[in-house]
Order: structure tokens, then sequence, then C-alpha cells
């Protein structure tokens, strides 16, 4: 394409029309309408002959002023120089990067206005994090924001608990973006949340894509993601993903094929030099053989980095002379490991943390209680604390009846009027006449709640702070439910769970049993996670004949009583827990890390693993390894295992990855067996490590002697 059909191309991109007879060898002539702006721009190449071309510019100057155009005479360098003005005007670069720090000045407020008074300014503290199941000391916001200047098309997904700082990190990678002086794509940040309307993911973007950048065409956009130009981070891709958990053995499918359509819009984006960033609750969908499927369909168009966001490390937001004293009380610490309530103890003064470690069980009600009768003060509200925990109890109810998250201010306001009537009008007559408020008065000035937030979706929206405030008042109507509890979607049990993990023991056990209903239609990774989170051991019979997939426990004790079959436990981390594994039958560990573990082993139950790690011999204690792998494996096993990977009928490998969980669904042979001829085939070169720890791969080196063991060589 010659200079001048690029030149035309750009800026009838932007919605300039080209005028061709007021052009010549040396400038073109473009025109552009936008309401009472009528503008036009004569532009050459020829800046070293300016002077000249100037004065010829003159009388297609006068031509088009007389038609009423605005004319500009432009000269640039180069075609890359046309393009990167008309960027940075059409998309508003400063003003844009002025407004994305406005929001996230913003969003330092809104974290400070829950947090004790003495809290003034908003730092972020770097959170420990596994890169692709890799451990790295480098900040995950250094990280992130230097990989997004690397050429290719990526696709980076950060994965946290409920409220363990997904958004916070989200916020302080676009702050990154902006204020960083190197050279950085401009973010598009877009905040999901579940409100009550059916959302079809491609919709919803291009209609944030539009609100953001009204002065482009939606495609324009597009095209400049794929450039590079644009990142886009999106926050709580989860919310978009109404769960469907359960126990039954497609809930996987079930759960991908909700996902799919979002990851294939996704993947249509990622090309050339496209970055996006997107945060999600930990999920199965992203542990699965149907993901990873995925990755590896599209391996050649983009890359994909997985970051998984930990439990803040108590010591890097606890002082030093604070924590000793904590350690002096009767409460576990790591149960504070919860980033609002450890902010609550790193500002509250000396005097007020003294206080707190006398009765260090009530941590978290003096939190709620500080924070509930700070707003009497902030708003002149005439409302004690229990009245608003009540409130705000009844909006979270009604939240998980509906399985909505945000909505706008106007059903907001409803939902309080209509739910707690009774509470606007016990305040109502705390006034005296001449000041008492209206109910809708009354009701508007409790929607502008320090616990409620204004959406970032939808500006008119309203939703619960954060996590650990929208779980804390789910957990009381839960605890506060007569019957049965149930709610619409497994979504809303995680944060519930989480805002009680600092909560005493009686507290906790109280909400796992009001919580049994409903962890019939959990899966079976979830159910054993929160039954840990909250009794402190995992002794439920539930988990028999199940897989539990990329879970974190701390200081539990495991099948003390009860026991567990036929089961396999993959991708999970398991730090100072004991192990009855006289009470595990035929269990099978995949790509587990045991971090000071003990264990009590009596029997010879069937016990296997593979690609594990610890710190401590825990797993040499368990099986001798050395003398297993010595061991040969059965030829029939192995002639079983490459026919997995390479099955009868297909004349070539469809993929050298294959999903190493999926070897064991087979009654031929034992999971042990499978996992010693696993080694067997490493060891002879027939396979090896893949790309990630949940698959095996193919040796493309050794296809030829695979052909023989198969007795495919016709």
């Amino acid at each position: 394409m010659e200079k001048k059909e690029k030149i035309i191309e750009l800026f009838k991109k932007y919605g300039f029309e080209y005028r061709k007879q007021a052009s010549n060898n040396d400038y073109l002539a473009f025109t552009f309408k936008s309401g009472f702006f009528h503008n036009a721009e004569l532009v050459s190449l020829l800046i070293e002959d300016k002077d000249r071309v100037e004065k010829a510019m003159e009388n297609a100057a006068q031509d088009l002023e007389s038609l009423g155009f605005a004319t500009k005479k432009s000269f640039y360098k180069s075609i890359s120089d046309i393009d990167e003005t008309l960027f940075r005007g059409f998309f508003n670069v400063d003003d844009w990067k002025k407004k994305i720090k406005s929001e996230y000045n913003n969003h330092c407020k809104r974290i400070l206005s829950v947090l004790p008074e003495e809290a003034d300014t908003y730092t972020y503290i770097d959170v420990p994090y596994l890169k692709n199941n890799k451990s790295s000391n480098e900040s995950i916001i250094r990280d992130i924001c230097s990989s997004l200047n690397q050429n290719g098309p990526q696709l980076s997904i950060i994965e946290a608990p409920a409220g363990f700082g997904k958004t916070c990190t989200s916020y302080e990678i676009i702050n990154h973006l902006v204020e960083d002086k190197g050279e950085h794509p401009i973010p598009f940040f877009t905040e999901f949340s579940r409100d009550r309307q059916a959302r079809v993911f491609s919709h919803i973007l291009v209609r944030e894509v539009d609100k953001s950048f009204s002065s482009v065409n939606s495609d324009v956009v597009i095209n400049e993601v794929k450039k590079g130009r644009i990142a886009i981070i999106l926050d709580g891709f989860d919310e978009l993903l109404h769960d469907s958990s359960s126990n039954d053995e497609n809930n996987e499918a079930d759960g991908f094929e909700n996902a799919e359509p979002m990851l294939e819009t996704i993947s249509e984006l990622l090309t050339n030099n496209a970055k996006i960033v997107l945060t999600s609750r930990r999920s199965a969908i992203f542990d699965g053989e149907l993901f990873n499927e995925w990755i590896e369909r599209y391996k050649n168009q983009f890359t994909v980095n997985r970051y998984r966001i930990s439990e803040p490390t108590i010591t890097d937001w606890i002082p030093a002379l604070r924590l000793e004293e904590l350690n002096k009380t009767t409460v576990n610490v790591n149960s504070f490991a919860n980033p609002v309530l450890l902010s609550f103890l790193r500002f509250v003064n000396d005097e007020y943390f003294s206080e707190l470690c006398e009765k260090p069980y009530l941590i978290v009600d003096r939190y709620f209680l500080s924070m509930l009768e700070r707003e009497m003060d902030r708003q002149d509200l005439r409302m004690n604390a229990n009245q608003q925990a009540e409130l705000l109890t009844l909006v979270a109810s009604d939240m998980c009846d509906h399985n909505y998250t945000s909505d706008s201010k106007e059903k907001i306001i409803n939902t309080i009027k209509e739910k707690a009537g009774y509470i606007l009008n016990e305040v109502r007559a705390s006034y005296p006449p001449v000041d008492k408020p209206s109910i809708d008065k009354l009701a508007t000035t409790l929607s502008n709640h320090a616990f409620f937030d204004r959406s970032n979706q939808e500006d008119s929206n309203i939703q619960f702070v954060n996590e650990f405030v929208f779980g804390n008042y789910v957990a009381n109507s839960i605890l506060g439910f007569d019957g049965e509890w149930m709610a619409s979607d497994e979504r809303f049990i995680e944060p519930a769970v989480l805002s009680y993990v600092s909560r005493d023991e009686g507290n906790r056990l109280n909400l796992w049993g009001k919580l049994n209903p409903m962890t019939e239609f959990l899966d079976a990774s979830t159910r054993m996670k929160f039954e840990g989170f909250l009794t402190g051991m995992i002794n439920d019979v539930a988990y028999n004949d199940s897989e539990i997939t990329s879970i974190s426990l701390s200081q539990q004790k495991i099948f003390s009583r009860g026991s567990i079959e036929n089961c396999v436990i993959k991708n999970c981390t398991f730090t100072g827990c004991f192990f009855y594994f006289d009470n595990f039958m035929d269990v099978t560990f995949l790509n587990c890390t045991f971090w000071d573990c003990d264990f009590e082993k009596n029997n010879e139950n069937e016990l296997a693993f593979y690609n594990c790690n610890d710190n401590s011999g825990f797993i040499d204690g368990l099986e001798k390894t050395s003398v297993i792998d010595a061991e040969e494996s059965e030829p029939n096993i192995e002639h079983y295992i490459l026919s997995k990977i390479w099955p009868v009928g297909q004349s070539s490998i469809k993929s050298l990855h294959y999903f190493t969980s999926n070897l064991f669904k087979t009654d031929l042979f034992s999971r042990k067996e499978i996992i010693k001829s696993i080694k067997s085939l490493k060891r002879s070169g027939y396979l090896e490590d893949a790309h990630d720890v949940s698959f095996v791969a193919i040796n493309k080196n050794k296809i030829s002697e695979i052909k023989s063991i198969l007795g495919r060589n016709n």
C-alpha cells in the first residue's frame, strides 16, 4: 500500500472524509464534521519543504474555509507520526490518564472511609502470589505492567479468594500505567458486578467501550487494543459466571460452557499485540481440563499468565511491636489474614489496640461497631449500630435471594423501604417533630452509607464497599434465618465464610451448621475448603469418589475421624497440617505441596503421590519413591497410557500434552500403578514434563518408537 493510501485509510478510520479535489501530490485534504464543528486538515509529509508546501496549501485552505470548515495545516515526519497524533487526539490520552488517576484517588478514599480515622493515607501493600504455579519475589504490579510492554498478545488472569485484593491490585495496575514515565498502553478499566439483568459479555464489553470512548467508533477502540495501545483490565470476571456448583461429574463441563463464550470473545481480541488482564475469584473452571484445552488450542495465538494471590503476609501489615502483643493473646493471629482486618489493626491508635488485645475474640465485632458508630456522626444519623447492622443484613439477604450484588440507587432505596420499613419508623420516632426526616429522605441517606459504594460499572449503581463487609452481612442473614438457608448461587457463600474465619470457634461452627443444607450443592473442593476454614479440621463424608482441586489449608487436622476413599487431590497446598492416613483409602495426590506437615499411618492402604513436593521429608516418609521408581512397570499399563494420549483411529497425535487426571479414569489399573508407569515412561524418554504440571507430554522425538509400541507401524 502506498503512503497516500495508508494516510487516507488512517484518517477515514477516525471518521474523516477524503477531499480528492482539494488534494495533490504534496498534501492531502480531509474534512471532519461533528455537530456544530466542521474542521478540515491539510496533511503533508514534506516537512523538509514546509515553506513551499504551506504556500501551495493556501488555495485549498481558502476553498475549504468558504465551505464553512475551520482549516488546519499539518506537517508530519512519518505515517506513524500521523497515527500517533490521531490516536492521542481522538482518545484524549492526557485527559484519559487524568480520569484514570481520579478514579484511583476515589478508590483510595473509599478504602479509607471504612478504616479508623487515624488512617489518612492509603498505601498498597504487595501481596504474595504464584505466577504460573511458581513463587516470585517481584512485585505483582511491576511484573504485570512490565509484561504489558512485551511484544505479542497476552492474557493475564489474577485469581484470589473473595476480598483478598483483586480489585485493589487492578486499581494499582491502572495507576501504575498512567503514572509511570515509561511507555505503557493506556488502560481501559471496567469493574463487573452482578446485577439483576441477564448479561452477554460481548455486549457488555462493547457497551463499556462505547461509554468510555464516546468520540470514536468501538471498532477503532478494538483495533487499538489489538495494536497494544490500549490494555483492557476487567475486574470481577467471575461475576458474570453464574455458578452451577454441585458434586455432579458434569459440573466442570457446565461451568466451562458458561465461561467459554466470554473466553472466545477474549480470544478474538488477543491478536497482534493485544493485552488483557482479568481478575476472578478462584474457580475450578481455570484448573479443569477444558480450560487447559482452550489454552492449548490458542497457544500459538497468545500467551496466558496466571497469577494466584495468596493470603496476606501479616508481618507486611502489622508493626513488629503490635504483632508481638497479638501473639501473646489466645487467638491464632493467622486468622486475621484479611486485608480489611489487617488495615484496621494497623491504623487504630495504641490505646485502642491494647483494648482489642484484651478481648481479641471481639476484634471483628469492634471493627464493625466502630465503623457504624462513626457513620452516625458522619451523616448525623440517629440510628444505632444494631439498627444499621440489621438494615444492612436485610439488604444483603435480598441480594442473596435475588442473585445480584449491585443495583441502581433507586432500587436499593426501594429495597431499604420495603425490607426495613419498620427500622426506618423506629429511627424516625427518635427525632423531634421539627427535624423528623421523611421515609424517603432517610432511605436516601442510608443509600449513601459508608458500607455502600458506587459501582464502577454503572455510575448510578450501588454495591457493598468490599467483600469482607458484604460477607459479614450475608453471614448475619444466614445465622438469623429460621429454617434451612439456601442461596440463589454459590457465589454468596464464599464471602460469608471468609468474613467469619477470624471469628471465635463457636461462631464459626454455628455458621458451618447453618450452611449444611447448602453444602450439598457445592463442588467437593469448595466444600472441603469451607469446612477447613470454619471447623479447623476435615472430617466430612462427602469427598469419596471426588476430585479436590486448588485449595490451600493451614493448621488442619485431616480425617482424624471419618474416612476418604477413591479421591484425587491435585494442585493443593497444605501448611502445618496433620494427616491421619489410616483413614485414607485409594487416594492420589497430584502436584501438591506439603509445608511443615506431619502424619500418622499404621496400615498398608493405597496412597500415591505424583509431582508433589515438601520441605520435611513428608513424602519420603510415606513411600520410598526410589524403590518404587526402580521397579519396572507393567507393559500393558504403559500401552494403556500411550493409547490414551494417542487413541486408536487417529493417524496423528491431536496434542502432545495430555491432562494427567484423565489417565486415572479407568477400572483396569490402580492410580498407583498408573503413576508408576508414567514415571517409568518418563525415565525411558517417551514422556516428559508438560508446560503445566497438570499435564504430561509426549516426547515428539520418540514418535516412531511410540508407534512401534502401539503397533501402528503400517
